[in-house]
């Protein structure tokens, strides 16, 4: 999969699926909550050509095993003020 940009992080409801957000954060400008197979919710931070900000903001929904192994990433700010 190739380096994917603002379109794609706002498709189906603002909401993507993923299997690594790491990949698709890299370069991307704004805030981000993130969601975890397991349910832990994160609130992601990214500026280009820095490093990212993680922290989590909520305890897992569910803790047995996950259906699925992708993430939900979803943008909360287009831009880092």
């Amino acid at each position: 999969m190739g380096q994917l940009g603002d379109a794609m992080i706002e498709m189906v409801n603002g909401t993507v699926e993923v299997l690594n957000p790491a990949e698709i954060l890299r370069n991307q400008d704004g805030v981000f909550e993130v969601t975890s197979p397991y349910g832990h919710v994160f609130r992601v931070i990214c500026r280009r050509g820095a490093k990212m900000s993680v922290r989590e903001i909520s305890e897992p929904q569910r803790v047995s095993a996950p259906e699925n192994v992708t993430w939900r990433i979803k943008r909360v700010a287009k831009a880092v003020a």
